[in-house]
């Protein structure tokens, strides 16, 4: 299932949110009139309060996002990888660790992409030394197909080794070198949602999508999502990479209908 498609939904979702149509409809065309108001306010006016804010976020946390928990759903992971990871990933989702981080590096130093002293660089100033509690143990994703060209991911295709490895590296000569190892890939993965926080995530994503079929104008951002808790049975469904022609169509023509839906192609 897509969430930010709502002809992938199953037939009991699709009926949950036929239920509750009126409310999400109200709560999205207000948003918009408000908004539109706001910016056009000439003296400036502060935005208004939605009226309808109230029942729409009752109904999205303990009807919508409740209903997410058992599904599962496809998500986008974007990465620079070589070719022996790309088959690793696709027997298993390894999460993000200093640990997983530091025994990657010393497969780089065996194979001579990388000294010792490189590889000591990149893990002395890797934001896990200071973040390891919100990045250790997370295999981060997307919730809707981004393209390639994309400011929010471009870097990730640009670099080996992810946040953890580039993000606050100092060395320039080190930093042009992870961007010479491996290849962008764009990981499609099937997880659940068991953790609250990404459930919560998809039912808003998958409400504006609902919105969008009423007839709303209403942006389809999805939301970064980590898959912690769900990791042993999160499914890899394909890995493309950059030689692959479908690779510059994700989030433009692939999947098929996400250009119309995400607004990137004719609607």
């Amino acid at each position: 299932m897509d969430c930010w498609n709502p002809d992938t939904f199953d037939e009991e979702l699709r009926q949950l949110f036929h239920r509750y149509s009126e409310v999400i409809q109200c709560y999205f065309r207000e948003d918009k009139r408000l908004m539109d108001e706001h910016l056009k306010s000439n003296p400036y006016e502060s935005l208004k309060p939605n009226q309808h804010n109230a029942q729409y976020n009752r109904i999205l946390e303990h009807i919508l996002t409740p209903a997410f928990f058992d599904r599962s759903i496809r998500v986008w992971h974007y990465t620079r990888l070589l070719d022996y990871e790309v088959i690793s990933i696709m027997q298993k989702i390894i999460p993000s660790t200093i640990t997983s981080l530091n025994d990657r590096l010393n497969t780089l130093v065996k194979n001579k992409f990388l000294t010792r002293d490189e590889a000591n660089i990149i893990i002395k100033e890797s934001p896990f030394q200071s973040q390891e509690n919100i990045r250790s143990n997370r295999f981060w994703s997307v919730t809707i197909p981004l393209s390639p060209e994309n400011c929010g991911v471009k870097p990730l295709l640009e670099s080996w080794g992810g946040e953890s490895a580039y993000f606050w590296l100092s060395d320039e000569m080190t930093v042009n070198k992870l961007k010479k190892i491996g290849s962008p890939c764009i990981v499609e993965v099937e997880t659940q949602l068991r953790d609250n926080l990404n459930a919560y995530s998809v039912a808003v994503t998958a409400s504006k999508a609902w919105a969008v079929t009423l007839g709303e104008d209403v942006s389809i951002d999805g939301t970064d999502l980590a898959i912690t808790g769900c990791i042993e049975t999160a499914d890899v469904l394909k890995v493309h990479t950059v030689k692959d022609e479908i690779f510059n169509e994700i989030g433009k023509t692939y999947p098929s209908g996400c250009g119309e839906i995400l607004g990137t192609g004719p609607r």
